[in-house]
């Protein structure tokens, strides 16, 4: 069936419920319809290995594409809120293709909907971890549409302990090293008093008190304007822009 986008991200992100404010709406707002009744694949993760809700751990799922999004549902299922934080939009030769993430996204919704979340529920922030990683980032006329997660993107560690939320746990399959963007924020949750934990899905592994070192231009106040440099913004939010051609003679491309 098909569902509008803020319908389907009035879903996702109630009204009302503690984290609402974080939740990006780029991917509903760009794609418009959504559908919610594709297949979606089982999570990648053992129910054993999801922590509780009842607890008082966050969750930031840093999986691929539709993957992040199952995991997220996953979770969703033990009483988490799951927080979408896509950022990408769409546009013609993209460099990383978001219709998966929308359509998943979409047939999500149906999830939701047998869902009784609590208002006050611990997060799970969903991001991409192919946001950023991608081949032909320079060659003109694709669509690039890379992007980074911001400290700014997240809640404070102010505002988490204030929640209830004393641990975060990262899930990705990158080994124990968070990507370089999400350090930035994690290090300051750590510096904040907020335990972390990694969890690595290929390997098995697991770092329950992992320590996250200063990353390069930590804290300064130029880092985000620094951090986004080589990055092209929408102008419907997010990011996401055509490489121009080459203009004239001088080898450099705007």
């Amino acid at each position: 069936m098909m569902i509008d986008g803020e319908e389907a991200f009035g879903v996702w992100a109630p009204e009302g419920a503690r984290w609402t404010d974080w939740a990006k709406p780029v991917v509903f707002t760009q794609y418009g319809v959504l559908t919610d009744d594709t297949p979606l694949p089982d999570p990648s993760i053992d129910a054993a290995s999801i922590p509780d809700a009842w607890g008082q751990t966050g969750v930031i799922v840093d999986l691929p594409g539709v993957e992040s999004v199952t995991v997220g549902l996953a979770l969703a299922r033990r009483g988490f809120r799951p927080v979408p934080l896509y950022n990408g939009t769409m546009g013609p030769n993209p460099l990383i293709n978001t219709e998966p993430i929308a359509s998943a996204i979409g047939a999500g919704v149906a999830v939701l909907r047998t869902l009784t979340i609590k208002p006050d529920a611990p997060p799970a922030f969903l991001t991409d971890a192919d946001r950023f990683e991608a081949v032909g980032a320079g060659e003109p006329g694709r669509y690039d549409n890379r992007w980074i997660v911001l400290p700014q993107d997240f809640p404070s560690a102010t505002r988490l302990l204030a929640s209830g939320v004393k641990a975060i746990s990262v899930i990705q399959r990158r080994g124990l090293t968070p990507a370089e963007d999400l350090t930035h924020v994690l290090r300051r949750w750590q510096d904040g008093g907020l335990t972390i934990t990694i969890v690595d899905l290929s390997s098995g592994r697991v770092d329950s008190n992992a320590q996250i070192p200063k990353p390069s231009a930590f804290r300064l106040a130029w880092y985000a304007a620094i951090a986004v440099l080589g990055l092209r913004r929408s102008n419907v939010g997010g990011f996401g822009a055509v490489v121009p051609e080459q203009s004239g003679r001088s080898g450099f491309y705007g």
